[in-house]
């Protein structure tokens, strides 16, 4: 159910680094976006992250696949807000949760604040991390106990390096890993360029074999 990714052993473990942690993601439907982007960046320093979307398939039992998800992490992040505070499903992945806790020194809640509710009575003992600015990142230190924005990145390089994943940079367009609309390798990805004379602007992109998906923009 889970893929480990490990640092890289090519190179020197840090000192902060760790063994991998698995989070399930608590949240309501309507804080998805953000509960999607924590995910996905706790995903990118080589955390072995379970998140609905990713995991529950067509004709699978929601509720088996969640209690089988809860029973095996070691770490449940409660996206919590309003809205959060009024679901019932959310209730119930929480009760689960502090229940393993109870029973278990090691299983960890971390609440994560989007709006000013106040967490549950029985986590507000317990420090909780606000994103009210949004700042992903800063919760993702905070999450997986990095000191700063350069242990962050060291540990995404290492994810990196483990999956070997090929990065390439396209002026005009930024960072990609794969085709972003086919999924396509970035060996079937090629670079544009162009300049508009009479206005002297010169724009860039990158256009994708495959698809023919095409984007970028003044540089």
């Amino acid at each position: 159910m889970f893929a480990r990714t490990h640092v890289s052993s090519k190179r020197e473990r840090p000192a902060w680094d760790h063994l991998t942690m698995h989070v399930f993601i608590s949240y309501n439907h309507h804080d998805r976006k953000t509960a999607r982007r924590l995910g996905g960046q706790l995903r990118l320093v080589g955390g072995d992250v379970w998140f609905d979307e990713w995991e529950v398939k067509a004709g699978d039992s929601i509720p088996g696949k969640v209690n089988d998800a809860l029973a095996a992490v070691d770490t449940v992040v409660l996206v919590w807000s309003t809205q959060a505070n009024r679901s019932a499903w959310v209730r119930a992945e929480l009760e689960t949760a502090i229940a393993r806790a109870i029973d278990d020194d090691g299983f960890r809640v971390i609440t994560v604040r989007l709006d000013s509710t106040l967490p549950p009575p029985l986590l507000r003992r317990l420090k909780w991390i606000d994103l009210i600015d949004e700042d992903v990142g800063r919760a993702v230190n905070e999450i997986m106990g990095f000191a700063n924005d350069q242990q962050r990145l060291l540990a995404i390089q290492g994810a990196l390096d483990e999956a070997a994943i090929e990065v390439r940079y396209f002026q005009g367009y930024g960072t990609v890993v794969c085709c972003p609309q086919c999924g396509a390798k970035v060996s079937r990805l090629r670079g544009w360029s162009q300049t508009d004379v009479e206005r002297d602007d010169t724009y860039a992109g990158m256009r994708c074999d495959d698809c023919g998906f095409e984007d970028g923009g003044e540089i």
